[in-house]
């Protein structure tokens, strides 16, 4: 694998000093260039230095730096369009090999040249499978008798724990905030200070939801749910005591918002046909149709059994069976027969069937609705479906409440 330390080099009258990294100086004796003092921390470790500089910087510094180190000159334009600002990220890009281990050093990035290296860093990271390893900053003040780098790389985490927040709240997809998480969790045990003890729990517990949503594990999902938002409140604390993880707080609490709703005990109750409820929505809102059109299904089987007074699980079969009874009857007289509301539920369940027979057998049927049609059409019925526990109709010959 390549590990590739990649500079900017600017045009700035550089002073000399050494660098705090690590707890150490570099290199031994002062340097005028950061790239110097990096190469003297990383070059035992199998390190290579390749340095972005404009043809003005070319001039200025290239042949001072190559008399104190070994470097590969990569040539960009100054930025002064936005031509030329495609071409340094191309540049960047071009420079770092397939899967390879990066450190950005952006000490002496100029105007936008900084934001460049991150979008390109991102960029690499799912492109070309790069590895970063750190991105740095040398910081000196000429009053201090030595500069100090930054370490900025976990800004760079921030992003990503913003994209993979964003993936689980718009998509469902969780793998990749588990992975930061537990990540995290375990990056505070390799540092001095305090350790993260409910982090990697979260990331657990985050599994087992999203796998009982995707499975349609009705019950699994609320309870799973529950105990994700105690892990949650734990992890409130791991938050507050790592400073660099503090902004991971706001995403952990756009979490609770998102399984607060789903948090019952008994799916059957009428919290848990609320919490169902959500996870309709839930599954609508992160495109998962074959799910939610199948749980609308299965509530309404469900509405009936509870105000029926049937058991929810065993004799779910005797409430279909009332429910198809039904549809025949209205089939054969006059609609209008009918209460408004059991027309209501009657209509809702022969639409769900239908939709749930379409996605369940793969369009493998005459005449299947198209893609975008039928998304539109399982988004309209399970909104019904929800409208429907939300107002607890009570149907002509059910049992009250």
């Amino acid at each position: 694998m390549s590990k590739v330390i990649l500079s900017f080099l600017g045009t700035g009258n550089y002073a000399r000093t050494r660098y705090q990294l690590d707890g150490q100086l570099y290199p031994d004796d002062p340097t005028p260039y950061t790239q110097e003092a990096l190469l003297k921390r990383y070059e035992e470790e199998g390190w290579v230095l390749k340095v972005l500089m404009t043809e003005e910087a070319e001039k200025k510094h290239k042949e001072a730096l190559a008399e104190r180190v070994k470097y590969e000159p990569v040539p960009i334009p100054s930025g002064h369009t936005e031509e030329q600002l495609w071409r340094i990220f191309n540049a960047i890009v071009d420079s770092i090999p397939e899967g390879a281990e990066l450190i950005m050093d952006v000490s002496h990035g100029f105007r936008s040249q900084p934001i460049l290296a991150l979008a390109a860093v991102q960029f690499l990271q799912v492109v070309k499978g790069v590895r970063v390893h750190r991105i740095l900053y040398g910081f000196y003040e000429p009053t201090k008798p030595e500069g100090n780098f930054f370490d900025l790389t976990n800004f760079l985490r921030l992003m990503e724990w913003t994209q993979a927040t964003r993936d689980l709240l718009e998509h469902g997809e969780g793998l990749r905030l588990r992975k930061l998480l537990r990540e995290i969790h375990s990056h505070s045990y390799q540092e001095e200070g305090p350790k993260a003890k409910k982090l990697a729990s979260v990331g657990e517990a985050l599994d087992k939801v999203e796998d009982a949503l995707d499975l349609l594990r009705v019950a699994e999902a609320l309870s799973s749910a529950q105990e994700l938002l105690k892990h949650l409140e734990a992890a409130s604390e791991d938050v507050a005591q790592l400073p660099r993880s503090m902004p991971l707080g706001l995403l952990l609490g756009r979490m609770r918002e998102r399984y607060r709703p789903l948090a019952a005990k008994d799916p059957f109750s009428p919290e848990g046909l609320r919490a169902q409820g959500e996870m309709l929505h839930l599954l609508l809102q992160t495109k998962r149709y074959a799910q939610a059109i199948t749980l609308a299904r299965e509530l309404l089987v469900t509405l009936v059994c509870v105000r029926q007074n049937w058991d929810p699980l065993e004799e779910r079969g005797v409430a279909e069976a009332w429910l198809n009874a039904k549809v025949k009857v209205r089939k054969k007289k006059d609609s209008t027969a009918e209460d408004s509301q059991a027309l209501r539920l009657i209509s809702l369940w022969e639409k769900t069937a239908d939709l749930r027979n379409d996605v369940a057998h793969a369009a493998m049927r005459e005449n299947p609705a198209g893609a975008r049609k039928l998304a539109q059409s399982v988004e309209d019925v399970c909104n019904q479906v929800r409208a429907l526990l939300e107002e607890k109709t009570t149907l002509p010959g059910m049992r009250q409440e």
